[in-house]
């Protein structure tokens, strides 16, 4: 419940700041770009400019469309009881662990090679949908390095 609450207060507070700052830089970065080109006295400057700030935009809307997709893809982990059921035997698994993905419980389950029938095609369906070879198996390897970092970085993770 902690990390609902963080995540509220923040995305309010950001989105109060973005309300402010994308508007005001947006007609600053207009202005900028015209007196580049001005002083520059290089009409390229002015589009160049522009296209930087357009794609920088999208890039950070794509970043937040990546992180939400995350969101719930460990939503669908915590709520995974089900696919823990239909892709193995087995019990202890990260399927439930609000820190991990769907794709990563599927790579720990594979690695340990406990995935039956279904779960083998489950995990190349993930390879298919994300164009990889072993993205369950990947998944599992960037979520467990990333633990590792954190804890090295910032101490013991709960």
């Amino acid at each position: 419940m902690k990390e609902f609450l963080i995540g509220l207060i923040a995305l309010i507070l950001s989105t109060a700041v973005t309300c402010v700052v994308i508007p005001t830089s947006f007609v600053y970065n207009f202005f900028y770009a015209l007196w580049l080109s001005i002083t520059l006295k290089d009409w390229k400057a002015f589009p160049r400019f522009i296209w930087k700030t357009i794609d920088g935009t999208f890039a950070a809307i794509g970043y937040i469309f990546y992180h939400i997709s995350m969101g719930q893809d460990i939503m669908w982990n915590v709520n995974g009881e089900m696919l823990e059921d239909m892709i193995t035997d087995m019990e202890d698994t990260k399927f439930g662990d609000k820190t991990y993905t769907v794709s990563a419980s599927v790579g720990h389950i594979q690695k340990n090679n406990k995935l039956n029938k279904y779960g083998k095609w489950c995990s190349k369906v993930l390879n298919f949908m994300f164009w990889q070879k072993s993205h369950a198996l990947d998944s599992w390897e960037f979520q467990t390095k990333k633990r590792e970092l954190k804890s090295n970085y910032f101490g013991k993770l709960k």
